[in-house]
Parts: structure tokens; sequence; C-alpha cells
């Protein structure tokens, strides 16, 4: 009975945590280095303005990501044509800089699987929870724990289709093709067989 007990607490205690780190509590704030700095590419908008326009959009849409993609996509078509392109292209950066296996591997174990695709999903996500959450998880995957979310990179394309979508009401046209941003090297690529061993407390939220 005592064994029950606490195996029904520290359950509660858990979903507790992670619907206040979803919802309400954001991780500590993040001072370390940008994936903007000394990136030697151009005309995009400052990492400092784009984390500004990401959680504003988040928070005005109560955190609910479909939502959120909405009014971002809103949001980007009110700046001007150059602002949107510099927004997509730090979109870009970020998203080309956080190819990362072990983040991978963490999404993988998080949700019982995870492809090329549902990563490119998962990182989208991933910047659409704020620059704390993003850079944070990026160093630690682990805290994905406290933050993940299992359906989202099944259905969603998220907000890395927002600035498109914005360029073309503005222009009638599409956003110009980014070309000079390339995907870093990831790591070293992980064994899908060994990714729930690895990452067990992701692995049990995926059921």
């Amino acid at each position: 009975m005592n064994l029950t007990l606490t195996v029904v607490t520290v359950f509660l205690f858990i979903i507790i945590v992670r619907l206040l780190f979803r919802k309400i509590w954001d991780l500590p704030k993040y001072k370390g280095r940008l994936i903007t700095d000394g990136s030697g590419i151009s005309d995009f908008m400052t990492e400092e303005e784009f984390w500004k326009i990401i959680p504003r959009t988040r928070d005005q849409s109560n955190r609910h990501y479909p939502s959120h993609c909405a009014l971002l996509t809103e949001t980007l078509s009110k700046l001007t044509s150059d602002e949107i392109i510099r927004f997509n292209r730090t979109f870009l950066l970020i998203m080309a800089q956080s190819y990362d296996y072990r983040l991978w591997e963490a999404a993988y174990s998080l949700n019982g699987g995870c492809s090329d695709d549902a990563f490119e999903y998962f990182r989208s996500w991933l910047i659409s929870q704020g620059k704390n959450k993003f850079y944070w998880t990026l160093k630690f995957p682990r805290l994905l724990f406290l933050i993940g979310v299992k359906e989202i990179v099944e259905h969603y394309e998220g907000i890395a289709y927002c600035a498109y979508e914005a360029y073309q009401r503005k222009n009638n046209t599409d956003i110009p093709e980014v070309t000079d941003i390339a995907y870093k090297d990831g790591g070293v690529m992980f064994k899908e067989s060994e990714s729930f061993f690895k990452y067990p407390e992701l692995a049990l939220l995926a059921w």
C-alpha cells in the first residue's frame, strides 16, 4: 500500500512539474554563445529581436502551438518584406545549427521514433518554446523530460512555414530562396536500438 502511494505521488509530482514548465515556468536565462555569433552569415535578424517575436506571439496564443503558428504568421505579415526575409534567415540558421544527433536521439526516445522530417518539425517546435528552453535543451537534451510533448513531431510542420506564408500574403510571390546556410555536422549518429536505454525517462513518456 505504501509503495503504491509513493508511486502515485511521484507520478502526480512529475505531471505537475511538467505542466508548470510547459505552461508557466521558464528555464533559467541563457547567457551563453548564440548561434548567430560569428556565423559568417549576413542579412539576418538579430537573435535579440528574433527571440522577442517568438515568445510574444506564443504567450498571446496561450501557448497553443497551432494558434501560435497562425499568430506568428499574422505578426510577420505586418513587418516589411526585408524584415520577413531576415527573420526567415535567422530561423533557418538556428534550424541548421541545431541539427544535432544528441538532440535527435532524445527526440527519438521521447516519441518512440523520429524520422528526418519529424526531427525538422521537432526543432521548429523547440524554437517556438523560446530562447531559454531552446538553448538549454540543445545543450542538455534530457530537459525534454520537463518540456517535451510527444505528439508535436507527429502532426505539426509548425513555425517553419510562418515566414513563407507571411511573405506570400504580403507580396503574392514566394520568399527568396536561401542558399548560403548549410546544416552543421550533427556528430556521431546514434543507434536507434540503444536510444531508449540512454534516455529511459524520455522513453517512458512515449508510452
